[in-house]
């Protein structure tokens, strides 16, 4: 493998085992857990710490360890650069998917109020058509009640 295709990991576990150096050690001389060196060296990039922390790690350990800073951060770099994209296009994917869900939910929710405004149609419209035929059946009886001969005599 080139220097020009080495991850950032890649590059460090490279750069370390050449100086024979463990994760131990750095741990115990820069402080920075053995856990994040592993991470680091697997590219395990969702993991680690963000890009400024990183890029300290970094300077601290080419700093005791005499590492090329240049060639760490360019690694660095170009490894997050890389690991960006394939993040973004899983983003667009999520998003897509999440829009498909979305349209979804708004139609259902539409069909949903719509089926509810049509039943409250329907109960407005028998409740109009019980009250008219009430009505209607009211004012007759009333009508011949007032022409009633005992009504009009006043008894």
């Amino acid at each position: 493998m080139s220097e020009e295709t080495l991850t950032l990991g890649q590059y460090f576990k490279r750069e370390r085992e050449k100086r024979e150096i463990t994760l131990k050690e750095i741990e115990q001389t820069t402080k920075i857990p053995a856990q994040t060196l592993k991470f680091l060296e697997e590219d395990q990039i969702d993991v680690l710490p963000p890009r400024a922390f990183l890029r300290g790690f970094l300077q601290v350990i080419a700093k005791e360890f005499e590492f090329d800073e240049e060639e760490l951060f360019r690694h660095m770099d170009e490894t997050l650069s890389a690991y960006g994209k394939k993040e973004d296009a899983r983003k667009a994917r999520f998003m897509n998917k999440a829009r498909g869900r979305s349209m979804a939910l708004r139609i259902a929710f539409a069909a949903f109020l719509l089926v509810i405004l049509i039943a409250l149609a329907g109960i407005s419209v028998r409740a109009c058509s019980t009250t008219y035929q009430t009505s209607s059946l009211a004012q007759p009886q009333a009508a011949a009640h007032a022409a009633s001969p005992r009504h009009a005599a006043g008894t």
